[in-house]
């Protein structure tokens, strides 16, 4: 059973892994000043009224663009990224755990 089990968490994993490519394959050609941005996660403490809960968030960071503009980069483009991370997570809930704590940066060949 174990080995059924195995196998089939390895299938999840290899189609979550599919998903987030074509997500990122998406992302980049959508938007094709983006070079690269982090996926960090932060957790912290709140108060829901009646006791306190521990909530764990990711977060889009070091986002970098060319040509490099300004200090920040537009919140349009930190908003398309978001977006569709978000609907990767909510079509393949097993995806938040590939992109926690991982940097993505466009391939050029």
């Amino acid at each position: 059973m174990k080995t059924q089990e195995h196998r089939l968490t390895e299938q999840q994993r290899n189609r979550s892994e599919v998903d987030l490519e074509v997500c990122l394959e998406t992302l980049f050609s959508r938007c094709p000043s983006l070079c690269g941005f982090s996926v960090r996660e932060a957790a912290y403490v709140e108060w829901d009224g009646s006791e306190l809960r521990r909530v764990q968030r990711l977060l889009v960071t070091e986002v970098s663009v060319y040509p490099f503009s300004c200090l920040e980069p537009p919140p349009e483009l930190c908003n398309e990224i978001v977006t569709q991370l978000a609907e990767l997570i909510d079509e393949c809930p097993q995806a938040k755990d590939l992109l926690r704590e991982r940097t993505f940066a466009r391939a050029f060949h």
